[in-house]
């Protein structure tokens, strides 16, 4: 029962629409629910990626924080790149990229969120099928991201 309640919120989810029930079973079976506190660091700046994540309910930001630890350089003040709400996923990049993750996210209140680890993320993506569908799902959601950073951008260029 447990798991099929995992089936259910990956229904739901941006990056694994156009599955069938029995693919959200298989990538069901390398979840794991988490909770966070407000505060909480989810993944850290220049970490091994620690996996991806789907915010089942709560707040979290992503941002460069202003001093990162074992670094001189530090910036004026933190960055912050996005806010992300239930269904949204995080922790793509640095799996994609097979790289140290580049921003932090930070809870920004108590919440919930399915993680499926890096190596059974890469599991899940050596099936050319279910692969093929993560990644095009994930580039909607990258081009969605951006277009709104476009429109901030240029509305804080349309201000000054």
């Amino acid at each position: 029962m447990f798991k099929r309640k995992f089936v259910e919120i990956l229904s739901e989810t941006k990056v694994f629409q156009g599955m069938t029930r029995e693919e959200l079973k298989t990538i069901s079976k390398h979840c794991k629910r988490i909770n966070f506190e407000k505060g909480e660091v989810l993944i850290g700046i220049d970490q091994e990626p620690p996996g991806f994540f789907i915010v089942i309910h709560g707040r979290l930001k992503v941002m460069l924080p202003q001093h990162v630890a074992g670094r001189k350089e530090q910036r004026i003040s933190a960055v912050n790149l996005n806010v992300l709400h239930e269904g949204d996923c995080f922790g793509e990049y640095s799996l994609i990229e097979k790289t140290r993750t580049t921003a932090s996210v930070v809870a920004e209140e108590p919440g919930e969120a399915l993680k499926i680890p890096s190596a059974d993320f890469d599991r899940v993506l050596a099936d050319d099928r279910m692969a093929k569908i993560i990644y095009q799902n994930i580039l909607q959601i990258l081009i969605k991201r951006l277009r709104k950073k476009e429109s901030e951008l240029d509305l804080v260029l349309l201000a000054a």
